[in-house]
């Protein structure tokens, strides 16, 4: 449980936010999602706790679905 949760609530909508902009530029601009996923600056991420366990998957999740929405 977090003693500051109006802060974990920010850093987790700006990373959402992040993951949506940096997955959807790549989406829009037909960059493989490696490629992408390693161009990506996590840096102001990195702290969060399981990012290295999670992120790469979060952002795949992300860019799947931005690929599915152009679909549409």
């Amino acid at each position: 449980m977090s003693k500051k949760p109006q802060e974990v609530i920010k850093t987790t909508v700006q990373y959402i936010e992040f993951l949506r902009e940096t997955m959807d530029k790549a989406v829009e601009d037909m960059t493989p999602f490696d490629e992408a996923y390693a161009a990506t600056d996590w840096g102001d991420f990195i702290h969060l706790p399981a990012f290295e366990e999670a992120n790469r998957r979060n952002a795949y999740q992300v860019y799947l679905s931005l690929e599915q929405e152009g679909m549409q």
